[in-house]
C-alpha cells in the first residue's frame, strides 16, 4: 500500500526520487525524500547502485551519487568540472524552481563547504541564503557569521559581521562585512587581525580594507593601525603580509637596538623572494653616531652548486671620517661526480670553494658588528680551491690546488703579533690504497671493508708570501719574504682490528725541502730542509662485562667496560733549528694529543720522539640502547729519551718526565651532565691544567650550567734558537663561568651569564636577559657586556617583542642569548596545523 502526501507544485511517493538540477547543471543529485519518519530510513536496493554509483548515507537522507570516469580514477578537479554534495535533515521544494534544506544543512563542492542551519538555493537566480550559524570553509580558512547569501556557481557572495580563521598563521579575526569575489579572494571591511584567541587579545590590527587571497597566500590592506593592549604602537598606509609560511617579498619587521658604539641603532630589512632556490635581503642601517649603511645579502642554492654573497657599505662614517665596508662570499661548487661519506672525493669528481671575505679597517668588527661572535673576530681569509678526484688507473689519486691570504686585524696600534704567511698557491696530489669506499654486498646488511695494508702517499708544495701590511713584526728575526716548501710523505700500516683487541703497526716519513728568501739580509737563517722516519705501533684491548651493581644507580641494565691502550712511537732526532715556521703550532697537550705520532700540527716541525704511552679506559654503556652514561680516562706518556726539538729551536734541557692525564663524563637521567679534565705535574705535586664543566637541563626552558678553567704554565725549560737562549715567562688562567635560564613564573623566564677572571679580578662578559611569554606574543630584553682581547669594553642592549605569526619590532636578542647561555631555546613556534585538522 502506498502513502502519499501533497504539497503545492509537488507530489511524490514516499521514496520517490525527485531530481533536481543543483549548481547550473554542473552535476544532477538524486535526492531520496522520506518525509516526516523519525527513525532513519533503510539504504536504497543494492540494484539502484551500479558500478560508477556511491551511496552516500546522511542521517535523514541518502544521496545516490553518479560518478564520472575522472573523479573514479582520483585525479584532481577544477571546480567548475567538480561534483556538488548537500546533506540536511530534511529538504523541500520545486523541482527546478527552489530548494530549501533545513537542519544541519550543507553543499560541499571540491574541498569547498557551506553550512547553516537552513539553507535555500533558487537555480534561476543561482543564489543560496543562508542563515543562521552560517559557516564557510576552504582549505584551511574558515569563515562565520549569522547570515550570507551566495552565488553557488559564480563562487560569488558576502557574510555580514563576520569572523574568520587562517589555520596556516594561527591568525583569526572580524569585519562589519566581507565580499567574495571569486573562490579565493575575500574582501573584508574594517576588519581586525591577530594571532591572540578571541579571550585573550593582547595585540590585534585593525585595516579599512583587507584583501586575502588564498590562491597566492597574500594578504593586502590599508590604513591598518597596530594596537597593543589596546594602544595604538603603528601606523602604515598600506602593507602586505603572506597568510602562510611560504617565502614572499615584502618589508619585514625592522630591528632596533642601542650599543655604546653606534648609539641608536636601526636596521629595515626588505626581503626579495627572486625564486624558489634564490633570495635577496636588502639591509639598510641607520646608526645616530655614524650614519646610514647599505648592506645586502644574497643566497642561492642549485644542485651543482651553493653559497652566499653579503656586503655593507657606509659611504661617510661621522666619527672617523672614512668610508667603511665588509664582503663575504662564499660558494660550494661540484663541476662532476660528487663526495663519498666523509667528504672524500669520489674517482672522477670535480668540486672548488671560495670563501673571500675582508673588511675595511682594523676596527670594522668592533664598531658595526651585531653579534658577540662577529665582534671580536681578528682574522678574514680569502681562499679558493678545487679539488680532483682522478679516474682509471690512477683512481686512488686526489688532487687539489688552493690559494690563501688572510686579513688579520690589529685593533691595538702597540701590537706587534705577526701575521700568518699568505699561501699563493698551494698544490697537493695524495694517493690512499682505501680511497674507494666500503661497499655492502647484495643484501645490504654487511659492509665489506678493505683489507691489507694501508697506504698513503703525498707530496705538497707551497709558495709563502709574507704581507707586510698594518703594524706587523715585519722585519722581526725569522720573516721571510717569500718561500718555497716541498712536502714529500709516504706511510704504509697493517690494522688489525678484532672485537676483542686491534694492533696497527705502522711505518712513515717525511722530507721537506725550501728555497726562502729572507725579508732583511741576515734577518733570517738559511732554511734547512729535513727527511725524517717515524715507526709506531699502536694497540688496545676490550672488556665488558654486565654491571649488576651499577642498576640501582642508573636504574636500568648497564655494561661496564675495561679498555687497556699501549701506544710506542719513535722518531730520531734532527736538528730543526734553521728549520722556517710557516704554518705549525703546538699541538697542546689532551688525551687525544698525548695518543699522537707528532706533538705538533702543521708540516714545519718533526718532534723527536722515544716513547711509550699507557692509558685506560673504562665506560658505563646501557645495555638495552648502548648508550654511553659515564666513562674514565687515565693516560701517561713515559719518555725514554728526552724531546729535543722546539718550536722555536731546540730544548737545551730536555726531561723525559710526563704529566698524567685525565678525564671523565657522567650522564645521567634528568639530563644532568658533567666533565672534567685534569693534567697532574707530579714533580710539581699539583695540577697544571683542570677543566670542570657541569649542566642540569630538567625540561625545556630551565637550564642552569657551570665552567671552571685553570692553566699552569711554569718556565719553559731553555731553547737555543739562533745561538741565543730564552726562558718563556709564566702564565696562569684562573676563570669561571655561571650561565642559567629558569622560569620564575608560568610567562616569565629569567636568564643570565656572568664570567670572572680571577688572575686579573675582572669580569669578561655579563648578561642579564628576560623572556616573557605569553598567549600570542614574546618580548625579550638583554643587556650585556663584553671585555675582548683588546681590552675594549662593548655595551649592548637588545629588546624585541615578537607578535607570534605576524611580525616582530627591535632587535633580536636570541642569538646573544644562545651565546652565552647553553642549552637556551627560544620559546616553541606553534605546532603547524595539520592537514586533517579542518576535515569536513
Amino acid at each position: 500500500m502506498s502513502h502519499y502526501r501533497r504539497r503545492a507544485g509537488l507530489c511524490a511517493p514516499l521514496f520517490l526520487h525527485v531530481t533536481l538540477r543543483v549548481m547550473m547543471g554542473v552535476a544532477l543529485l538524486q535526492f531520496a525524500h522520506f518525509g516526516r519518519a523519525q527513525a532513519p530510513a533503510p539504504l536504497p536496493p543494492v540494484s539502484q547502485a551500479g558500478a560508477n554509483t556511491v551511496l552516500l548515507p546522511d542521517r535523514g537522507n541518502v544521496t545516490i551519487l553518479k560518478l564520472d570516469d575522472q573523479l573514479r580514477v582520483g585525479l584532481p578537479l577544477d571546480d567548475n568540472k567538480a561534483l556538488t554534495f548537500t546533506s540536511s535533515d530534511s529538504i523541500d521544494g520545486v523541482v527546478n524552481r527552489q530548494m530549501n534544506l533545513k537542519g544541519r544543512a550543507q553543499i560541499r563542492r571540491n574541498g569547498t563547504v557551506i553550512k547553516a542551519d537552513e539553507i535555500t538555493y533558487d537555480p534561476d537566480t543561482d543564489i543560496a541564503d543562508l542563515v543562521g550559524n552560517v559557516e564557510l570553509s576552504k582549505g584551511n580558512t574558515s569563515l562565520k557569521g549569522p547570515t550570507a547569501q551566495f552565488k553557488v556557481d559564480a563562487r560569488e557572495g558576502q557574510m555580514e559581521t563576520p569572523t574568520y580563521e587562517l589555520r596556516d598563521t594561527r591568525g583569526n579575526g572580524t569585519a562589519n562585512k566581507i565580499t567574495i569575489e571569486n573562490s579565493d579572494i575575500f574582501i573584508f571591511d574594517k576588519a581586525t587581525y591577530t594571532t591572540c584567541t578571541p579571550q585573550n587579545m593582547d595585540w590585534y590590527f585593525t585595516a579599512d580594507k583587507l584583501e586575502i587571497d588564498n590562491e597566492q597566500k597574500e594578504m593586502v590592506g590599508t590604513h591598518g593601525v597596530m594596537r597593543f593592549f589596546d594602544v595604538p604602537i603603528a601606523y602604515v598606509p598600506y602593507f602586505t603580509a603572506p597568510t602562510s609560511n611560504q617565502r614572499r617579498s615584502g618589508i619585514l619587521a625592522p630591528v632596533a637596538g642601542y650599543n655604546s658604539n653606534n648609539g641608536f641603532d636601526i636596521t629595515q630589512p626588505y626581503y626579495v623572494d627572486i625564486a624558489p632556490n634564490r633570495d635577496l635581503l636588502i639591509l639598510p642601517r641607520y646608526m645616530a653616531e655614524r650614519g646610514l649603511q647599505l648592506g645586502a645579502n644574497y643566497r642561492f642554492l642549485d644542485t651543482k652548486y651553493s653559497g652566499i654573497l653579503a656586503g655593507d657599505y657606509l659611504a661617510h662614517d661621522n666619527k672617523t671620517g672614512t668610508s667603511r665596508w665588509r664582503y663575504d662570499w662564499q660558494q660550494r661548487q661540484v663541476f662532476s661526480g660528487g663526495l663519498a661519506p666523509g667528504g672524500v672525493p669520489l674517482p672522477g669528481s670535480w668540486t672548488a670553494y671560495a670563501n673571500m671575505s675582508r673588511v675595511s679597517d682594523n676596527l670594522y668588527p668592533t664598531d658595526f658588528s651585531q653579534s658577540i661572535a662577529g665582534s671580536v673576530t681578528s682574522q678574514f681569509r680569502q681562499e679558493i680551491g678545487t679539488t680532483k678526484g682522478l679516474t682509471g688507473s690512477l683512481s686512488n689519486w686526489v688532487v687539489s690546488a688552493r690559494a690563501l691570504s688572510f686579513q688579520t686585524l690589529q685593533p691595538d696600534p702597540t701590537s706587534t703579533v705577526q701575521a700568518p704567511y699568505n699561501v699563493l698557491p698551494n698544490i697537493n696530489a695524495t694517493y690512499n690504497n682505501r680511497l674507494t669506499p666500503a661497499v655492502a654486498d647484495t643484501s645490504g646488511k654487511y659492509i665489506t671493508l678493505p683489507t691489507g695494508p694501508a697506504t698513503t702517499f703525498s707530496t705538497d708544495f707551497t709558495r709563502f708570501s709574507y704581507n707586510i701590511g698594518g703594524n706587523l713584526a715585519a722585519t722581526a728575526p725569522g720573516v721571510y719574504s717569500q718561500a718555497d716548501r716541498t712536502v714529500i710523505k709516504g706511510a704504509m700500516s697493517l690494522p688489525q682490528i678484532t672485537p676483542g683487541y686491534y694492533i696497527t703497526p705502522k711505518v712513515s716519513f717525511q722530507s721537506n725541502t725550501y728555497n726562502a728568501t729572507p725579508f732583511i739580509t741576515g734577518g733570517a737563517p738559511v732554511a734547512q730542509g729535513f727527511t725524517i722516519p717515524t715507526l709506531s705501533l699502536d694497540s688496545g684491548l676490550a672488556f665488558e662485562r654486565d654491571a649488576k651493581e651499577l642498576k640501582g644507580f642508573f636504574g636500568r641494565d648497564m655494561l661496564l667496560t675495561m679498555e687497556p691502550r699501549a701506544f710506542y712511537v719513535y722518531t730520531p732526532y734532527q736538528s730543526q733549528a734553521q728549520t722556517p715556521l710557516f704554518d705549525t703550532a703546538d699541538a697542546g697537550f689532551g688525551i687525544s694529543q698525548i695518543f699522537s705520532e707528532n706533538t705538533f700540527i702543521g708540516n714545519d716541525r718533526i718532534a723527536d720522539s722515544n716513547a711509550a704511552t699507557l692509558g685506560l679506559t673504562s665506560r658505563m654503556i646501557e645495555a638495552n640502547t648502548g648508550t654511553e652514561r659515564a666513562n674514565v680516562t687515565l693516560a701517561q706518556k713515559q719518555q725514554f729519551t728526552g724531546q729535543r726539538v722546539g718550536l722555536n729551536g731546540n730544548i737545551a734541557n730536555p726531561t723525559t718526565y710526563s704529566d698524567t692525564l685525565g678525564s671523565g663524563s657522567l650522564r645521567l637521567l634528568g639530563n644532568f651532565s658533567a666533565d672534567v679534565f685534569g693534567q697532574y705535574n707530579t714533580q710539581l705535586n699539583r695540577f697544571v691544567q683542570t677543566t670542570v664543566g657541569a649542566s642540569w637541563r630538567p625540561t625545556q626552558g630551565r637550564s642552569l650550567n657551570f665552567g671552571y678553567r685553570n692553566v699552569w704554565s711554569p718556565p719553559v725549560q731553555a731553547s737555543i734558537q739562533n745561538n741565543q737562549s730564552f726562558v718563556p715567562a709564566a702564565t696562569t688562567t684562573d676563570q669561571y663561568n655561571i650561565s642559567g635560564q629558569w622560569p620564575i613564573t608560568k610567562e616569565i623566564s629569567v636568564l643570565g651569564r656572568w664570567g670572572y677572571d680571577a688572575l686579573t679580578t675582572k669580569t669578561l662578559n655579563t648578561l642579564v636577559a628576560l623572556e616573557w611569554t605569553r598567549d600570542c606574543w614574546t618580548f625579550r630584553g638583554a643587556y650585556s657586556q663584553v671585555l675582548n682581547t683588546s681590552q675594549i669594553t662593548t655595551t649592548q642592549v637588545l629588546f624585541q617583542v615578537e607578535f607570534r605569526g605576524f611580525a616582530s619590532a627591535g632587535s633580536n636578542p636570541v642569538d646573544i642569548m644562545k651565546l652565552n647561555v647553553p642549552g637556551y631555546m627560544p620559546t616553541s613556534k606553534p605546532i603547524p596545523p595539520s592537514i586533517y585538522e579542518n576535515y569536513q
